[in-house]
């Protein structure tokens, strides 16, 4: 029997915890949403946590909204919690500063909502296929994407926007 893989969505928008529920809850794993980072963080200091999926631009604390809370949250969970849950940055945020910055935190992966709902789930498919995950195979995944982004920078060579 595969293991149930627990799923932690850091999203304050009702519609899209709804459609990532109805579309993931269940078939990927268990969802756990939150709305804001405290509760969040929280959670994953007492329970197991396979995955994370995070908004950037999210609640820090309940009713503090924070257009980079996400990665707030991220570079918490990195420093605090786990250097090995895979955390997939899903966002509507359109800022080559924003790609860079998530990686920075310690994303390891960064998706556009505007890219649809199965484009989320393909990447977490991806990623739950991998599980478990070592430190090292992360970190080497993160500095290489850092590197190209830092680069692609540097020379001037046009980010996704």
């Amino acid at each position: 029997m595969p293991i149930e893989r627990q799923i932690l969505l850091l999203e304050d928008d009702l519609i899209q915890t709804m459609l990532f529920r109805a579309a993931v809850d269940g078939v990927l794993g268990t969802v756990t949403n939150f709305t804001d980072a405290s509760d969040a963080l929280a959670i994953m200091q007492r329970s197991r946590v396979d995955l994370c999926v995070v908004d950037l631009g999210i609640f820090t604390q309940p009713g503090v909204f924070h257009e980079e809370g996400g990665n707030r949250f991220i570079s918490q969970v990195r420093a605090k919690i786990s250097r090995t849950t895979p955390i997939i940055v899903a966002t509507s945020g359109r800022k080559p500063e924003s790609l860079i910055a998530s990686f920075r935190a310690g994303a390891d992966d960064y998706v556009l909502k505007d890219e649809g709902l199965t484009k989320v789930m393909d990447r977490i498919k991806i990623w739950i296929s991998e599980l478990p995950i070592s430190r090292e195979q992360l970190d080497t995944k993160r500095v290489r994407i850092l590197t190209f982004l830092e680069n692609a920078r540097k020379n001037k060579l046009d980010l996704p926007e």
